[in-house]
């Protein structure tokens, strides 16, 4: 196999993949994007690569967009190459592999992917793409979601094993409990609920047991000052974002988290309305196996914290 020699950006990108490079320094979208960052540390990366930019507070996104339209192409190239650099991940394979398959994604629109020398990155020639229209159209296959769910996690579910403060391991217990004397083909949008809500009280308690190590999250929210945001004020979302970055929870936990997360907010009922959301038994599964592997996998991980 010929391996392509490195080359170097010689002019800027199309605005697409600028886009789609703003999207994967914020990290919003955790399926995709293996780090997110708050405000400071956007700072921090563009600084980290000698690119003079201080988040001043506006949205996330169009903010590093405004930031990257103004970089020569050395500079987007260096941007590019951090975003697939092993030290961005502290050693952590698996997100770095995540990293440049997402950036091989967007560098296609460009003729380009990474590659490596060594443990260093590098962009070179992509290459050609042959699209065929037939394979196009089909439908992708499901088989991640069928692998997750094939997943063997216990029913047995008891919180106090994971040793949180005694009165909301009382109250999340009695939720699990409830969950469980559900009968979920029958109840499945209070089911879903349920488990959201439950999910997002254990993450917190977790939080509010190792303060210090979720605070120093590289993914924590800040505000626009860098001051971490107060724990009880973190929404699921950010929750699950930190679980994943400090390990206490795996990737693929994370990501169907967010999905549980996404269900759960039809408790509003006008957005279920306008999204025409009929959640049923496969929904309910779904879920069920999200809220298992998380506590799974919390009492598994958390002595490695």
């Amino acid at each position: 196999m010929v391996i392509s020699p490195a080359i170097h950006l010689g002019q800027a990108p199309d605005p697409a993949v600028l886009d789609s490079l703003a999207d994967f320094i914020c990290g919003d979208d955790t399926s995709r994007f293996p780090v997110y960052r708050s405000s400071s540390f956007l700072t921090r990366f563009f600084q980290s690569i000698d690119i003079d930019a201080v988040h001043d507070g506006s949205t996330r996104k169009w903010w590093v967009l405004e930031v990257l339209k103004q970089l020569a192409p050395s500079q987007v190239e260096k941007v590019i190459l951090r975003l697939v650099d092993l030290r961005e991940y502290k050693g952590d394979k698996e997100s770095l592999g995540m990293a440049v398959r997402t950036m091989n994604d967007i560098l296609v629109m460009e003729g380009l992917s990474v590659g490596f020398s060594g443990t260093t990155p590098e962009l070179r020639r992509a290459d050609p793409i042959e699209f065929d229209a037939a394979e196009l159209v089909k439908v992708p296959p499901v088989a991640e979601e069928a692998d997750f769910l094939e997943k063997q996690f216990s029913d047995d579910i008891r919180i106090d094993q994971l040793g949180l403060d005694p009165v909301i391991t009382k109250f999340l217990q009695q939720r699990v409990d409830e969950i469980q004397a559900c009968p979920k083909s029958k109840v499945p949008l209070g089911t879903i609920i349920l488990l959201g809500s439950t999910l997002e009280g254990l993450l917190l308690a977790m939080a509010a047991k190792h303060p210090k190590i979720f605070i120093s999250s590289v993914a924590a929210p800040r505000d626009s000052r860098g001051k971490t945001n107060k724990l009880q004020d973190w929404t699921l979302s950010e929750l699950i974002n930190v679980a994943r970055d400090v390990r206490l929870i795996d990737l693929d936990v994370a990501k169907f988290s967010h999905v549980l997360r996404d269900f759960r907010n039809y408790i509003h009922p006008y957005q279920q309305m306008s999204e025409s959301f009929s959640p049923d038994q496969h929904t309910v599964d779904i879920c069920w196996q999200v809220f298992k592997a998380a506590y799974s996998q919390m009492k598994d991980n958390e002595p490695q914290l």
